[in-house]
């Protein structure tokens, strides 16, 4: 019985090889370029640095134009004020949302985060002198002085001077009355508080992402 050309068996074995190990590496190369743009993504799409850590923010860099939200509701910075108390350092911000516009003060009190939330009380004729009633309720002065101060954005000062504070709290210190005067021959503006914690709020910087 005839076998063939013995060369001819031979020499075509390397050359099926050879086709067979290309071909497993062209498929190789196909399977790591989809693998790789999988990962890649959009180059320049921007992650929501909140959406894993709602608590992820530093209080004291709110600044003008962030996003605060408070109880559902979103408000924007529009303006912020540094105090300077001797080298004690706060800050207040105008948040402005759908239900009117609030006051968030942001201060270290030995070491300790303390935010505060106001909504601004006209029509009241109060002045810090002695113990004060509103709502019902007695407050009485915890602390007063005089502070320079430095604004940006909108917050109805003067760019710079110095101002007048008073703050008031009821015995258990859940009601705060803040007294504060920001020009000479100004009357006193009168806010109610309520303390808030890091955690009540939500906060978006507006600045670039780093």
């Amino acid at each position: 019985m005839a076998r063939g050309n013995p060369a001819e068996t031979i020499s075509e074995k390397p050359l099926t090889n050879v086709l067979i190990v290309v071909l497993i590496l062209v498929v190789i190369a196909a399977v790591a370029f989809v693998v790789l743009r999988g990962r890649q993504g959009k180059p320049n799409a921007r992650v929501d640095p909140l959406a894993d850590y709602p608590e992820v923010y530093d209080p004291h860099k709110i600044g003008v134009g962030d996003i605060i939200t408070y109880a559902g509701i979103d408000h924007v910075v529009r303006g912020t004020i540094t105090l300077d108390e001797e080298g004690y350092i706060w800050r207040e911000h105008l948040l402005d949302g759908s239900t009117g516009r609030r006051w968030l003060t942001v201060e270290d009190d030995e070491g300790e985060l303390e935010m505060t939330l106001w909504m601004r009380r006209e029509g009241t004729n109060l002045v810090p002198n002695g113990d004060v009633i509103l709502d019902d309720k007695v407050h009485r002065k915890i602390e007063s002085g005089t502070a320079k101060f430095t604004a940006e954005g909108t917050t109805g000062t003067a760019p710079s001077g110095s101002m007048e504070y008073a703050d008031y709290a009821t015995a258990d210190k859940t009601g705060l009355i803040a007294f504060e005067k920001w020009a000479r021959g100004q009357s006193w503006e009168v806010s109610t508080g309520r303390a808030v914690t890091r955690s009540e709020l939500t906060v978006i910087h507006s600045g670039p992402p780093e």
